[in-house]
């Protein structure tokens, strides 16, 4: 039986062999270029991606001419609207311009949200009540429809079937993806879509200078000066612990605080700094490149937007959130540009393809306060953008490795004060105290306070005798 068996193997490799041959033969007079394939169009990933569109139009609601709907049911006989899916209209509304009832109203998308009266034929949505504007699709001129209510924005829809994007986008599908469209319409962004904010822009200037607070007074600190120095100078210089710290203070210095004790020394000198750092004079360029990193808050995943200036080795942004959304890249692009005297309008943001960086330069477009941004995609350069500002995403990248190896013997935080806390004074550090092998071995901003003192110690006690200085003028 096994005879047959290899027999039989050693007969198919040699039909292998054959086939194998005349399809190299016969390739010789094929040209690959003139095969029509079925489906030539590329698989378009942007389609599986979020993307941030132009702005909507924004016009005035336009008055209604109000009219008697009784007189025009009985002008032109019309009867009330027959539903041959035998759904009916469950919600308490009439029609804005001659007032008829919901009997004589079509539901034009099925969910309703917008209306078709067969009276008059005006086309009315119940989410514009007592609206003075109204959104409009750039490419169609039709009225955007709200399909998503989220925290912080609304989002609006382009329903027209026959807009210009959306047969754009369709028709540049692939057969896969219009398979994978008509199954599951969700997965694939066609149509046009426009992000109202409903950002309180006072609450979030607000929110940007009271973010660190610290019930603890260091005034009335038993410990010296001194102390407090040493402590911020492990803990944060050399990224110990603060139970490490604690024990290296009693092994070496022969000084007996507890670690509770330290961690209310950091916390009460980050919110001390806090306004020198935010309110510091800086001489930013125009390159900024941004990033967000992750640490854990007691066991749970948060997240850390850098901003920092790839030249001046300046960190802009340092603040911890807990979740990675619109919100927080909208706050983290905020204490970037609200350091700038004057917003250069060559400023450059260099992110990664991360969508909600898109968002807030949406947002602070619509606020007065402009800037480009260029997305560097994926691990190689596919694309120009990528090709050209590469290296300063991978500047960010390296910085997020240096807050790494800080973090790392801390093992994560107990809270996000704790977490921000600590984000204050590394940001400190990094600006003011730590040099840098890119500046030539200086400190990305050099303070004439700190020229005549040799120590690390005393160099964070007059860092904050500064920011108690700050805090008078600016808070």
């Amino acid at each position: 039986m096994s005879k047959i068996i290899s027999v039989i193997i050693k007969f198919l490799n040699r039909i292998n062999k054959f086939i194998w041959k005349i399809i190299i033969f016969l390739s010789k007079f094929v040209k690959v270029d003139e095969i029509k394939h079925l489906d030539d169009k590329t698989e378009d990933v942007r389609y599986r991606l979020f993307n941030v569109d132009n702005p909507a139009i924004i016009e005035p609601f336009a008055k209604i001419e109000h009219k008697d709907y009784k007189q025009l049911i009985k002008d032109n006989n019309i009867k009330p609207v027959k539903r041959r899916n035998g759904k009916t209209i469950n919600v308490d509304v009439k029609c804005p311009c001659c007032g008829a009832p919901k009997d004589y109203l079509y539901d034009n998308t099925g969910k309703q949200n917008q209306f078709e009266c067969k009276v008059c034929s005006y086309i009315f949505s119940t989410h514009f009540k007592g609206e003075n504007v109204v959104l409009k699709c750039p490419h169609c001129r039709c009225q955007l429809m709200l399909f998503h209510h989220r925290e912080d924005f609304d989002s609006y829809k382009c329903q027209n079937n026959k807009c210009p994007f959306y047969l754009k986008n369709k028709n540049s599908l692939n057969a896969h993806d219009l398979k994978l469209y008509q199954e599951h319409p969700e997965k694939i962004k066609l149509r046009y879509i426009y992000r109202k904010f409903n950002i309180d822009l006072p609450t979030l200037q607000k929110d940007y200078r009271e973010f660190i607070k610290s019930p603890i007074d260091l005034s009335k600190a038993y410990s010296s000066q001194y102390i407090i120095g040493l402590c911020l100078t492990y803990n944060v210089n050399y990224g110990l612990s603060y139970r490490q710290t604690s024990s290296i203070l009693r092994d070496v210095h022969e000084i007996y605080i507890s670690y509770k004790t330290v961690e209310n020394y950091c916390k009460a000198a980050s919110s001390i700094v806090h306004p020198l750092l935010e309110f510091f004079p800086y001489d930013l360029s125009d390159t900024i490149a941004a990033d967000e990193t992750y640490i854990k808050i007691l066991g749970k995943t948060s997240y850390i937007f850098f901003w920092f200036d790839s030249i001046k080795k300046i960190v802009t942004s340092y603040r911890v959130y807990e979740k990675r959304d619109s919100l927080s890249s909208i706050k983290a692009a905020y204490s970037t540009l609200i350091k700038y005297d004057t917003l250069p309008e060559s400023l450059k943001v260099i992110s990664d393809g991360n969508p909600i960086y898109n968002v807030a330069v949406q947002y602070w477009s619509q606020n007065g306060l402009p800037f480009q941004l260029y997305q560097v995609i994926g691990l190689t350069n596919l694309d120009d953008i990528s090709k050209e500002y590469r290296s300063e995403k991978q500047i960010i990248e390296r910085f997020n490795r240096t807050l790494k190896y800080y973090y790392r013997p801390k093992g994560g935080f107990s809270s996000l004060d704790n977490a921000n806390s600590y984000m204050v004074l590394f940001a400190t550090y990094n600006n003011f105290l730590r040099a840098n092998k890119a500046l030539d071995w200086k400190t990305p901003v050099g303070l004439d306070e700190l020229n005549n003192i040799s120590n690390m110690p005393n160099k964070w006690i007059e860092l904050l005798n500064l920011g108690y200085k700050y805090s008078d003028i600016y808070c």
